[in-house]
């Protein structure tokens, strides 16, 4: 039996080693059977031993989630509840983004005399400071100290959790320089030439807040989603009273109310019909490519659309307890089934920051040894700490990062979340919605099967169809016109609600719409007709057409794919990556379009549910898998893969629960986005070493005592500088074959 899990929301956390942090505090406590900390959605899930305590555990799990210096609190079960919260951790990120770029905005700032400083030094180097030293002291402690504030906090956190981050290589190597300068200055030597890094301290903590802001820009804000849907349904509902109708809000709706929804409206509640019959597009929601007839007695959701005739529903869920409410509840659960992935930076920082203390430890001693002085001995130990300053190393990853999403841009890609780059990169398969995604997601005419002349047939039928807005009459009457056909009038024109049209066209009785309407008061059927028709022709809508009670054609619509889909399969073939379509549409048309594409494996009939159980089941096998859809029924998905990919003409819902957005409805893009996630990789890992050679040189320099303020600071400039025309080639790069 699985026990049940329970989630809370996190505010405070800003990187990969923040989430790991957490996740170690709460492993320490031994009481969780299950941890999945997701720094996207500021969110943790949990599943205690004791499945009869969660309250307790709840309780446990905030006690050690603060002790690492994070706040945390319970997430409700109700969409209002939700939005509260997602309100609050909105106000609380807008205030973190508002102070993080007020230092880094002051950091640069006081950064710019250093950096002209630094140049004219190294031009001269003549060991004069361009700067006198007390004006450098003035110039650095507004940023060793207000600006290097969120470093030192989340440092003495880091060491609390007995772990090496970038914040504790940052408080170290910036310490060290501000201190060591500071003891030059106050013993007399830096007015005889002695170094000063100042001007180090200053551009490491400049830079890493810059980064810092890049990245915290970059990342989406949680609930995107759950606030699409919930301004998808209408706020204002007509109800019917009595013999009456009059308007009230959503949230004052009860079950045993009628409803009232308008063609072209969409119902608000879930209900069943009790009046009326209409064709509801419910592609959206179910993946059903086409609209379906219902009629009294059938039920119907929120966020239904109608059309072709209005609809009486008596409400049996509103609000939360919709299914359109459960998809949101479903949406927002989802993208938490897996911990977050440390960075590669963050991973060698664990390896650099104990390496760079033992080597400077070591430097001490044997300076001391070999008969230095105290002195001199910290003054080559504290110079290793200085050199040690992670100035390129901050810029490495996030500059990259930066470069990839405006290489995405120019490629058609909207990079919503930028830490989608690390999973894209790793990418093994990729499933597919169909509607929408893989096809137009709007039916087309496919075939005409007539009983004599088939433009003819057409003619007709397209003059009836002209005053309708049924989707399938919508297909015929682009037909003629893609055909330039001349189409007839029509007189003593009807709409039979859910069956067809019918009118008089030059004295004769045409009808079209379903089997039996056209059959209605016929003298033949269309046996005949129907029996001719190939076997894939069968499953898909028809629209059955007959002249003066005699059966004369069968036209034959369907959502046909797009025209760059099968290119787009072939890519991401050759790319290495396994493709997979799920679909909430009929089995045999799915198997129809996957065929057609070359896609192997295909599932049918999924709703939103089925396609993130399967899915999850892949996760669980530890496989790197995306999700490319653009309905609402293809939220839960998008949020639980690793990435999420959705069509820009897709629902809003789609848009806010993917990390990357097609700017066109161009399937090949995903494949242009895996590409240029391999290079973005690589780019990031060009970078670090690019960061570590200068740590290579100067280490050794300063265990040596051979480290002049000149070299340290042409080798730190040369470093960024190198770091940064890097990221400048790679936001240039494009995928060989395009233009």
């Amino acid at each position: 039996m699985t026990k049940p899990a329970f989630s809370l929301d996190i505010a405070g956390m800003t990187c990969a080693a923040c989430a790991q942090r957490v996740e170690r505090m709460l492993a320490r406590d031994g009481g969780f059977v299950h941890i999945a900390v997701d720094l996207a959605a500021d969110r943790v899930v949990l599943t205690p031993q004791d499945a009869l305590a969660i309250e307790q555990a709840s309780r446990r799990a905030v006690a050690a989630i603060e002790a690492a210096g994070y706040r945390a609190f319970p997430r409700g079960g109700s969409l209002e509840e939700r939005r509260l919260a997602r309100a609050l951790g909105e106000a609380e990120a807008r205030a973190a983004s508002r102070w993080l770029l007020l230092r880094a905005a002051m950091s640069l700032a006081l950064f710019m005399p250093f950096a002209i400083a630094m140049i004219a030094e190294t031009l001269a180097g003549d060991g004069h400071h361009w700067i006198p030293p007390l004006w450098q002291l003035a110039l650095a402690i507004p940023v060793q100290t207000f600006g290097a504030w969120p470093f030192y906090r989340q440092a003495w956190h880091a060491v609390r959790g007995r772990t090496a981050t970038m914040d504790v290589l940052v408080v170290l190597g910036t310490g060290a320089a501000f201190l060591l300068s500071l003891w030059h200055l106050f013993d007399g030597s830096a007015g005889h030439g002695a170094p000063l890094y100042f001007e180090g301290s200053v551009a490491v903590i400049a830079f890493v807040l810059a980064g810092k802001l890049v990245e915290q820009r970059a990342k989406r804000e949680a609930g995107v989603a759950l606030g699409a849907l919930e301004a998808l349904i209408p706020d204002r509902v007509e109800i019917r009273d009595g013999t009456e109708s009059r308007v009230i809000t959503r949230k004052d709706v009860r079950t045993g109310m009628v409803v009232l929804v308008r063609p072209g409206g969409m119902s608000p509640v879930d209900g069943e019909i009790v009046d009326g019959v209409a064709f509801l597009d419910e592609s959206s929601l179910t993946g059903e490519s086409l609209p379906i007839r219902r009629g009294p007695g059938e039920r119907v959701q929120a966020g239904a659309v109608v059309s072709g005739g209005a609809l009486a529903l008596r409400v049996e869920a509103v609000e939360d307890e919709t299914r359109i409410a459960r998809l949101a509840r479903l949406i927002d659960d989802a993208g938490s089934g897996a911990a977050t992935r440390v960075p590669l930076i963050d991973l060698l920082t664990r390896i650099f920051v104990p390496a760079v203390l033992a080597i400077a430890a070591m430097s001490f001693g044997f300076w001391l040894w070999q008969g230095a002085g105290f002195e001199r001995a910290a003054i080559i130990a504290a110079s290793v700490l200085v050199v040690a300053c992670p100035c390129a190393l901050g810029l490495a990853t996030p500059i990259a990062l930066m470069a990839g999403r405006r290489a995405g841009a120019r490629l058609g890609l909207i990079v919503v979340d930028q830490r989608a780059f690390d999973p894209g990169a790793r990418l093994e398969a990729i499933a597919f919605d169909k509607t929408g995604t893989l096809t137009r997601g709007r039916p087309e005419l496919l075939a005409i099967h007539a009983g004599g002349d088939a433009t003819e047939a057409l003619v007709l039928a397209a003059a009836l169809a002209g005053r309708s807005d049924h989707p399938l009459d919508l297909a015929l009457r682009q037909a003629a016109e893609a055909r330039s056909l001349a189409l007839p009038e029509v007189e003593a024109w009807q709409a039979e609600s859910g069956g067809g049209l019918s009118g008089d066209i030059a004295g004769r009785l045409v009808r079209l719409g379903s089997q039996a309407f056209a059959e209605a008061g016929a003298v033949a059927r269309f046996d005949a007709l129907l029996s001719a028709m190939p076997e894939a022709d069968r499953v898909q809508p028809n629209s059955f057409l007959s002249v003066d009670g005699q059966p004369r054609a069968i036209f034959v619509a369907g959502d046909s794919p797009r025209p760059e889909s099968a290119e787009a399969i072939v890519l991401l073939h050759g790319l290495g990556l396994e493709t997979v379509m799920l679909s909430g549409d009929r089995q045999a048309v799915v198997d129809r379009v996957a065929a057609g594409l070359g896609i192997g494996k295909a599932l049918g009939g999924m709703k939103p549910e089925d396609k993130l159980a399967w899915l999850q089941a892949r996760i669980g096998e530890g496989r790197v898998i995306g999700f490319v859809g653009d309905g609402l029924n293809d939220g839960p998905a998008l949020q639980a893969v690793a990435v999420g990919l959705a069509m820009g003409t897709g629902t809003e819902v789609a848009k806010g629960a993917a990390t990357v957005i097609l700017a066109r409805p161009d399937p090949r893009l995903v494949a242009r986005f895996v590409a240029l996630s391999r290079r973005v990789r690589l780019g990031i890992g060009e970078n670090l070493f690019l960061a570590f050679v200068f740590n290579a040189v100067a280490i050794p320099l300063a265990v040596l005592g051979h480290l002049s303020p000149a070299i340290a600071g042409a080798a730190m400039a040369l470093s960024s500088i190198s770091v940064a025309l890097n990221a400048l080639r790679l936001a240039r790069w494009r995928p060989v074959g395009t233009h």
